[in-house]
């Protein structure tokens, strides 16, 4: 037996208080002689036998009852009746329902089970093992950790039912995430036996950083509550080794004009330790097969294939690559949508004009965004620009327009700020170059706001490199922004080519407001905020040669046709999403109500309706958990939005983590690990849990009291 207070146990020393009152309180016997006495000797000596037996029971009552009252308190656990099938327990199991547990489960009863369906199957029979009156909480720990049922249930048999009608894909497991979600399961439980099963296929890729030392802090956490419950690391493994994936698809365009060639630069790679030859890979567009090429990998080797396309008519448009080869297909192909217009109308507002060739505020930039009309070419491009002088404009001048780019600007007059926040609070986009006629006053007083205007970040003041130093250039890491992806790959250009002098230094406050590109200074160098339905994004330095030679950099082209494209698009449904996520597309305040049919890539349908939060009007989906082509169509309406869904390419690698790796890890935090169901059976046979008494103590109290009562009251009438 333990007790989960047992400090409270001291309490039980109380019993001594009616103790030495009943000795304190005892009377000397003081012996008169007279006459009769031998009369009455007989029935004193009966009644004084009475008297001490009543006495003895009510002192042994008087010390039960602060005794019962501290183990009351303590609440004492049993820890025999789990062995013998009695003792209820709280089971939370983190069930990992990541895409690689559809790999094929290296020992199963199932034919062709995967690792998920095993997990399942396990899974089913530690619910039946479990005693009468234990209560069970599944936490789906692929992806962003949620739980099964809203609450933990008695009714073992509900889990495998609601389980079944759960999709089983989801992103790569985020431990630490997990067992967050797992500690707020847990703390509802209502048993003193508590146990958190990790049922996974851990997955190297998912647990790598914590077999190295790195901490799980919410499995800490875990491990304080009180009572603290039983932790088991259950593994459970694929016999599959070997797999090909299409690692990713860069599109050199996400919005194209008509008969524009669209670039797809695409990465496949080889995980296992066998290689490959002369692999399919196919190209797609609108779910017609165009084009094959093939090709060749060595083991855990890489290959690298281009693809051009153009469409011809203006709407979206579906382009995806395929390969061909291995059994584990999910992640053989990926997805992407194509935005096909007439053309992006942009406004350039010019701070600072130029009598010179290239040496206005905006000159370099009508050159990135139209290169084909400048060179006179006979390609059409999607932008047009427009170009303002700050001095002649007027608030008609922002009408038809999608995207404005402030320039070196001094300062909006009152009535053009006021129309410029209007139009990025209705969805449109803005792009801000600092400059040297910059009033970084007004900036941060009139357009920044302390966060509540359209301007980004406040802007503590302007810096530079002096002419004996080393320029500062754009820090080189793994970009997560979508206009950005594309600079991943180095032959998409070298942005640490960049040179920059001068530059204003941004101070970014707030979640809202995210980091696109850094200087080596620890600084930002763009910055975007989310402005009503609209984005707002601000560099640091000039759109010109004033500050720095990015204009002058091959890159600068697709960079700025790549956040010009971004701003114009950013209401509209993304290139493609990851599985595992929430579809959710911003609408107008008059389709509230509205509703619309999706179609999945095998044809099933099913109908959402536009709901509001706030201002914002929204169609979203529950969880998407198949790859492909979706197609979401507004009921009554020809209007068809095309939206694409791949897998997350980290899942891909389905290297598991050695066992002994696994075991470090159990040991570190003082858990159990088993890798197959009956060695956990035996597992759970040998350890003890426990199931609390104070509930029968508190009733043996509550009689003790009132026995005290009677027999008090009875030694007084006699």
């Amino acid at each position: 037996m333990s007790f989960l207070h047992g400090i409270l146990l001291f309490g039980a020393a109380a019993f001594l208080i009616p103790l030495i009152i009943h000795l304190l309180n005892k009377r000397k016997v003081v012996t008169v002689r007279w006459g009769a006495m031998h009369l009455l000797h007989e029935v004193i000596r009966q009644r004084k036998r009475k008297m001490k037996l009543e006495q003895l029971l009510l002192l042994i009552i008087r010390i039960s009852i602060p005794i019962v009252l501290a183990l009351c308190l303590a609440r004492p656990v049993i820890t025999a009746l789990r062995s013998l099938g009695l003792g209820s327990s709280s089971l939370v199991v983190m069930l990992d329902d990541s895409f690689s547990m559809r790999a094929p489960a290296a020992q199963t009863t199932l034919p062709g089970g995967t690792v998920i369906q095993q997990a399942r199957q396990d899974l089913q029979t530690m619910l039946t093992d479990l005693p009468d009156g234990s209560s069970a909480q599944v936490v789906l720990s692929g992806g962003s950790p949620r739980k099964l049922l809203d609450q933990a249930t008695t009714d073992l048999d509900l889990v495998p039912k609601q389980l079944s009608e759960v999709p089983s894909m989801s992103g790569p497991l985020a431990a630490n995430d997990a067992f967050q979600a797992a500690t707020s399961a847990l703390k509802d439980s209502p048993n003193a036996a508590r146990e958190v099963v990790v049922l996974s296929d851990f997955q190297e890729a998912d647990w790598k950083a914590v077999a190295d030392g790195a901490a799980l802090p919410a499995l800490e956490t875990l491990n304080k509550q009180e009572p603290r419950p039983q932790i088991t690391f259950f593994r459970i493994g694929s016999d599959l080794a070997e797999n090909l994936s299409i690692a990713s698809a860069d599109i050199s365009a996400l919005v194209a004009a008509e008969s524009q060639p669209i670039g797809l630069r695409v990465r496949i790679k080889n995980h296992g330790k066998r290689p490959w030859q002369d692999i399919p890979v196919h190209l797609e567009a609108d779910g017609a097969r165009l084009r094959t090429a093939r090709v060749s990998l060595a083991p855990e080797g890489e290959a690298v294939l281009s693809f051009t396309h153009d469409f011809d008519k203006v709407g979206d448009h579906s382009l995806s690559v395929r390969l061909e080869g291995d059994s584990f297909a999910d992640d053989n192909a990926f997805h992407s949508i194509v935005q096909v217009r007439n053309q992006l109308n942009v406004l350039l507002i010019d701070g600072s004009p130029g009598k010179e060739p290239l040496s206005g505020a905006t000159d370099f930039l009508e050159i990135a965004l139209e290169p084909h009309t400048v060179a006179a070419a006979t390609l059409k491009d999607l932008i047009r620009t427009k170009k303002m002088d700050l001095r002649k404009m007027r608030n008609e001048d922002l009408r038809q327009q999608e995207v404005i780019i402030m320039a070196d600007v001094e300062k909006l007059p009152g009535h053009i700020q006021n129309e410029i926040d209007k139009f990025v609070k209705e969805g449109g986009g803005l792009l801000v170059f600092a400059g040297p006629a910059c009033d970084t006053a007004w900036y941060n007083r009139d357009f920044f706001r302390k966060g509540e205007g359209p301007f980004p970040a406040a802007i503590k003041g302007q810096a530079r490199a002096d002419s004996d130093a080393l320029p500062a250039r754009i820090l080189m890491q793994r970009f997560t922004h979508p206009a950005a992806l594309y600079f991943n790959d180095a032959r998409a250009g070298r942005l640490q080519d960049a040179e920059f002098r001068h530059w204003f230094e941004f101070t970014p406050q707030g979640d809202q407001v995210q980091r696109i590109f850094n200087l080596d200074r620890n600084v930002p160098l763009m910055v975007e905020k989310k402005h009503g339905r609209g984005r707002v994004i601000a560099a640091a330095t000039t759109a010109n040669a004033a500050w720095s030679n990015l204009p002058l950099q091959p890159f600068f082209v697709p960079l700025m046709q790549r956040l010009t494209t971004y701003l114009a698009t950013v209401g509209n449904a993304p290139a493609w999403q990851l599985v595992g996520t929430t579809l959710r597309l911003p609408l107008e305040k008059a389709e509230l109500g509205s509703e619309f049919t999706l179609r999945d890539p095998t044809g099933q349908t099913q109908t959402l309706k536009s709901a509001k939060e706030g201002d914002s009007v929204f169609v979203q989906s529950p969880p998407i958990a198949q790859p492909g082509i979706y197609q979401l169509q507004k009921v009554g309406t020809e209007k068809t939005t095309l939206l694409a869904f791949n897998i997350d390419g980290t899942e891909s690698s389905l290297k598991a983590l050695p066992p002994a790796d696994i075991q470090k890890i159990a040991q570190r935090y003082d858990a159990a690990y088993a890798d197959t169901l009956p060695a956990y059976q035996a597992l759970d046979r040998t350890r003890r849990h426990g199931s609390e008494l104070w509930q029968p103590l508190l009733l043996l109290l509550l009689a003790l009291l009132f026995a005290e009562v009677l027999l008090q009251q009875h030694i007084a009438r006699g």
